[in-house]
């Protein structure tokens, strides 16, 4: 049976407020196969054991840092739920229902990304209900915060259902329309050895089609097939060896195929040097792929090490970016008396 380790101060309120001399109340899951850390400071993945062949010593594969503060110096959202909005909003607006104009925090530029100069990812959230195997994180999210309207309820529920399958549920409600698009910012190497790149990972994304971008990383006018591209990860591929095709680098939304809002595979990732591989699943329109190229070696994990370059991939499943000003893409929008909902899954496997 899987088993969670009990956290102090479990009804900490949700607020913005940081943690001064100490951590935020953490959480673990674990069964014979994974064991994963969650921390109530942005309801962060903070690391992810994976167990080889059942054995007692465990490699932890997604990135993490040495502690809270060391999460609250950096701009990269590691582990994090972003919201409400992750990915950009041009010019930091958009126009509501009624063609008002909402002006939102801009922290990149002019531009709004991943909810702002304080989303999400550096709330304390309230870790409201806890078992054997899940941990739920609460936030409320007040009107006029970050510039978005209405009082926003969201949360995000880590859950073990397999003995190798992690799955994270993310919903919200608002008293007032307001777009949202809720992701997980992990980053994975699959090698476990964080100084080292995670470019030669192999890589399957389950996607015809790919969204160029301009110098802000705002998708262009035109969809693009991703056919004689260096983004044709229909077939899997080695970053790496994709790279120097990939005109733009890769921080790319890639449009989905099947349905949304049907759970369905959408990635897999592996290390051919371990054998270790993970299947990504979501119930999302879109997947922006992130291969880390701005990591440094001042950002150190909690056993010291120091980052790699292109330690990590950034795989999100999300709806577009920029789809509160692209009527064309799929729908971001929440109303009174609606529930949004994503469901993220991993699933863990070592290789023949």
């Amino acid at each position: 049976m899987p088993e969670t380790t009990q956290t102090p101060d479990i009804e900490t309120p949700s607020s913005p407020a940081r943690i001064q001399g100490g951590n935020a109340p953490r959480a673990e899951l674990r069964t014979p196969q994974i064991r994963l850390t969650v921390s109530a400071l942005g309801a962060r993945l903070c690391g992810l054991d994976v167990h080889d062949d059942g054995g007692s010593t465990g490699t932890n594969v997604t990135v993490g840092l040495s502690d809270d503060d060391a999460y609250l110096a950096q701009d990269s959202y590691i582990g994090a739920v972003c919201g409400r909005y992750a990915n950009r909003i041009e010019k930091s607006r958009y126009r509501d229902m009624h063609g008002s104009e909402i002006k939102l925090a801009a922290n990149e530029g002019e531009t709004h990304l991943h909810g702002g100069n304080d989303g999400f990812d550096k709330r304390l959230w309230t870790i409201s209900q806890q078992s054997d195997t899940s941990v739920r994180f609460t936030l409320t999210s007040p009107d006029g915060d970050q510039g978005y309207p209405g009082t926003m309820i969201a949360t995000a529920t880590y859950s073990i259902i397999a003995d190798n399958r992690l799955r994270l549920e993310m919903t919200a409600t608002c008293d007032k329309t307001c777009p949202i698009n809720m992701t997980s910012h992990a980053y994975w190497n699959l090698t476990g050895k964080f100084d080292q790149t995670a470019a030669d990972h192999v890589l399957q994304i389950t996607a015809d089609r790919w969204l160029p971008v301009d110098d802000k990383l705002i998708p262009l006018a035109t969809i693009k097939d991703v056919s004689g591209t260096g983004y044709d990860f229909r077939s899997p591929a080695r970053v790496s060896d994709m790279l120097p095709h990939a005109t733009q680098g890769f921080d790319h939304n890639f449009c989905l195929t099947g349905d949304r809002g049907s759970l369905r595979q959408i990635a897999t990732l592996s290390d051919p040097d371990s054998g270790r591989s993970m299947k990504l699943f979501s119930t999302e329109a879109g997947l922006q792929f992130y291969l880390a190229q701005h990591f440094n070696g001042e950002m150190k994990t909690e056993t010291g090490t120091a980052l790699h370059s292109n330690a990590g991939i950034a795989l999100e499943p999300q709806t577009y970016p920029n789809s509160p000003n692209r009527p064309d893409f799929p729908s971001p929008w929440l109303k009174p008396g609606e529930t949004y909902r994503h469901v993220i899954e991993w699933e863990f496997n070592v290789l023949d």
